[in-house]
């Protein structure tokens, strides 16, 4: 060792690049989305490679590879090692690049292009480790409501939320994909952080894109707003089907979390609790119970009555509103249906004949389902056709095809005659099932239009101008 250090001392740095080195990840953590690899006891005391340097890496020298890790050499600003699987690798300048990754892709490996360099040193060279974990708490927000077809109350929303995701480069073709599109290059080029990346406004806008896509799904699959915060797997999954740009990029959506409700706009508070008011209205009981409080208030009002009169006055009017609130529930009551005791084996009632059934599955008379507000669907118009006498719902006629409104005339098939002498209205005979026979040709000059005494036998060449008789004659 002694003797190696002196001859250190004498070539200078030309010897010192023959070291071997170890090069390892030293710290890689879930905010960390690119580390540089560094050497092992780098600046130690008790390392004896201290003129080496800094962009190269001698022939022969160690990478340790960590679980959940990328590993990549850049040499010359080209990549030519990938490796994924955890270990321990010796660099060899002078053979072909490697891939060591488990079901890698045939797509990644057209990425490396056969090198040698026949033992001469490259100029720049360095080691890069890619975190292949997942990467949580990337905040994000919406500073502007975003829209929401709710299907269960059948309007238009807004939202508003607040909350994490989580990204994962998930294996060595998209971490490629993520040191080629994302990360900054060169020798100098240092560690890359989630934060640097997804704290831009870029990346921010992106992911409340591809957030609108998923609610967008999940409208269409009849998930009602105040459940969404039950499928948020399903709409992580969502977003990032539709988070394509991030894909090319070497990275997915993971999953999303809300820190806290999902809410309304103002706008949308009043739209449904207008919605909701009505919808509560339309129940008989409610009405009912409205009626009873108003004709109880009415009748608490007119008993307190302090006017001219006096307590008389009061008495009076207390018992003129007794009876008119008796009258108006009596009213109110014999328009209710008489409940009657059921009876032992009785056939179920026929459903009145202007029941409906709503696509929820509940029976009603009114014209608002009970169960889930929504209105009564309209009858469809039906039309006779004038051409067949069909009766119609829809724009054209069932039967014979003609447009609502007019009238499509009657065609009398064409018949021809076949060979065997049967008569046919089709393509082929019903008796010998030959072809129809095509119409002959007819011939008129497309010069100077002379049409021959035969039109289906014209002669070669056109006695007027000359013009040959072509296809470019043909009439019909």
């Amino acid at each position: 060792m002694g003797l190696i250090k002196a001859a250190i001392g004498a070539l200078g740095g030309t010897l010192g690049d023959t070291w071997k080195e170890t090069i390892h990840c030293a710290s890689i953590n879930n905010k960390t989305l690119l580390k540089v690899g560094t050497k092992m006891n780098e600046g130690s005391s008790r390392s004896s490679n201290t003129k080496g340097t800094d962009n190269y890496i001698s022939n022969g020298s160690a990478i340790m590879v960590e679980t959940g890790t990328c590993m990549l050499t850049i040499d010359n600003g080209k990549i030519t090692n990938i490796v994924t699987e955890p270990g321990r690798y010796i660099l060899d300048n002078s053979t072909a690049p490697s891939i060591f990754a488990g079901n890698i892709k045939d797509s990644l490996k057209d990425l490396l292009s056969r090198f040698t360099y026949g033992g001469t040193p490259a100029a720049e060279q360095k080691v890069v480790y890619i975190n292949l974990q997942e990467i949580p708490d990337l905040l994000f927000g919406t500073s502007e409501p975003m829209p929401y077809f709710d299907p269960y109350y059948n309007t238009s929303i807004e939202l508003k939320c607040y909350g994490s995701f989580s990204i994962q480069i998930p294996d060595a073709e998209a971490a490629v994909r993520f040191y080629t599109e994302v990360c900054p290059k060169g020798v100098d080029a240092g560690d890359v952080m989630a934060q640097d990346i997804f704290g831009k406004d870029q990346y921010k806008g992106e992911f409340i894109q591809a957030l609108l896509g998923g609610l967008s799904a999940l409208s269409d699959q009849g998930v009602m707003y105040a459940k969404i915060q039950t499928h948020l797997t399903q709409l992580a999954q969502e977003a990032s089907r539709n988070a394509v740009d991030w894909t090319e990029r070497g990275f997915t959506i993971k999953r999303v979390a809300f820190r806290g409700p999902v809410t309304l706009s103002e706008d949308s508070k009043k739209r449904l609790g207008a919605r909701l008011e009505a919808d509560t209205q339309l129940d008989d009981r409610v009405q009912k119970a409205m009626m009873n409080k108003s004709i109880a208030n009415g009748i608490e009002a007119m008993g307190s009555n302090t006017g001219s009169g006096g307590g008389m006055m009061g008495v009076m009017g207390m018992g003129q509103m007794m009876n008119m609130g008796a009258n108006l529930m009596g009213s109110y009551n014999t328009q209710q249906p008489q409940q009657q005791a059921p009876q032992q084996n009785a056939a179920p009632a026929a459903p009145a004949a202007d029941t409906w059934t709503c696509v929820c599955g509940a029976q009603n008379t009114k014209k608002f389902c009970s169960e889930c507000g929504k209105p009564k669907p309209a009858d469809p118009e039906k039309w006779v056709c004038s051409n067949c006498g069909a009766e119609n719902t829809a724009k054209f006629c069932s039967e014979c095809g003609a447009k609502k409104g007019e009238d499509k005339p009657k065609v009398e098939p064409l018949t021809w005659t076949c060979e065997c002498g049967a008569q046919n209205t089709k393509k082929f005979c019903s008796e010998c099932g030959k072809p129809k026979p095509e119409a002959p040709k007819k011939y008129k000059c497309d010069k100077c239009g002379w049409v021959p005494p035969d039109p289906e036998k014209p002669p070669k060449f056109c006695p007027e101008c000359g013009d040959i008789f072509d296809e470019n004659d043909i009439t019909e």
